[in-house]
């Protein structure tokens, strides 16, 4: 037998109230897992960054602490004293 109409309006109203709570419910469920993740990236980029910064200022440290070293200059190639007369005599 068919039910009244206003029965199965009720129904139709009840399932469709069910399944918008069940996609609401998910979709809070997804936010909570994209913040958590974005939270632990956001973690581990400050305990990057943290480590880096360490890093160098231990490395200025390091140089500070360290005598100065002279640079040595490198020698030069002597020409032979041909070959710069020879090159004289064209320009």
């Amino acid at each position: 037998m068919l039910k009244p109409i206003s029965k199965q309006a009720e129904e139709s109203q009840r399932k469709a109230k069910e399944l918008f709570e069940k996609n609401r419910q998910r979709e809070q469920d997804l936010l909570k897992e994209r913040a958590k993740a974005t939270a632990a990236v956001a973690e581990k980029t400050s305990r990057l960054k943290a480590l880096r910064l360490a890093k160098e200022a231990a490395d200025r440290a390091e140089l500070a602490a360290a005598p100065p070293v002279k640079e040595k200059r490198a020698a030069r190639a002597k020409k032979p004293a041909a070959a710069s007369a020879d090159t004289g005599a064209e320009s």
